[in-house]
């Protein structure tokens, strides 16, 4: 039976993990690997190296550690996306995303960003292409909470989506439609890639809110932050087993040059977030 929030919201969510006993490990190695990324960055700036210096969150992990992966095998996961999306499909990309006090927003983007091999994006199929969050530690309404535009997965009237894929600006039309999402540790939704969402900036509260919020990092709170304290959360893209994952990111859906995205998962060393030789494309289910 279709899931009626996922159809109507494009999300449906929270669920519950059935085993959450790797939990810490994944939050240690999250953090682990981002001071790993600033050290670095830091011998890249002594060296006079600072156009080698990486900024993007910590992508495709899922490879190199066994937790990562006997998460994705969880019971409760695999029968909800099951559900939701049904089998044979790949799990392409995993993305960390670690905040705590000092950093900044996570720019309003979606997911959708490729199709199949080199066709252009298409927004509104919602039989391919879809996405998990899952909560590492507690994702509450303050400290970088996360958004998302009710029923973005189809066409709203007067919400233009030939826009870059990541923007700060968030039209009238859809202000009513920005919904929290809060998640418990060990909690998790799904939703449909196309899906806008984004996450506020690390001390976020209730009463500062406004619809075009746009947190920047803060230097001084950040060097001081204990990243202990933060929250952390795991995304995860998945598509059907026949989709060609382009070593390129998709074309935005009116062809505008700067819908930049991310790397697609492929490295060639696993300690390293560069694009190489080695494919992060595993099955999913």
């Amino acid at each position: 039976m279709p899931n009626e929030q996922l159809e109507r919201d494009g999300l449906a969510g929270p669920f519950e993990l059935a085993d959450k006993s790797n939990l810490d490990t994944l939050c240690e190695i999250a953090l682990e690997l981002e001071a790993l990324q600033g050290k670095q960055n830091k011998l890249a700036r002594m060296a006079g190296l600072e156009d080698q210096q990486r900024w993007s969150t910590i992508i495709n992990r899922h490879m190199a550690f066994k937790p990562m992966q006997d998460l994705f095998r969880d019971a409760n996961l695999q029968s909800v996306v099951a559900d939701c999306f049904g089998t044979d499909l790949l799990l392409w990309q995993t993305k960390f995303f670690p905040k705590y006090p000092g950093v900044g927003e996570n720019y309003w983007h979606h997911d959708r960003i490729i199709e199949n091999a080199d066709d252009p994006i298409n927004l509104y199929d919602t039989t391919n292409h879809f996405s998990f969050v899952i909560a590492l530690t507690d994702l509450g309404t303050e400290h970088g909470r996360l958004e998302y535009i009710r029923g973005s997965h189809q066409e709203i009237k007067g919400f233009d989506r030939t826009m870059p894929r990541i923007f700060d600006e968030m039209p009238e039309v859809v202000h009513d439609r920005i919904t929290p999402l809060t998640l418990k540790k060990g909690q998790f939704a799904v939703f449909h890639s196309a899906v806008v969402h984004r996450s506020l900036a690390y001390g976020h509260k209730e009463e500062d809110w406004s619809p075009n919020y746009f947190g920047t990092p803060i230097p001084e709170l950040r060097a001081k932050a204990t990243r202990e304290d933060g929250r952390i959360s795991l995304a995860a893209r998945l598509a059907r087993k026949d989709t060609i994952i382009p070593e390129n990111s998709g074309a935005n859906p009116a062809g505008v040059f700067n819908a930049i995205a991310e790397p697609m998962p492929y490295y060639e060393d696993p300690a390293k977030q560069v694009i190489g030789e080695r494919s992060a494309v595993m099955s999913f289910n």
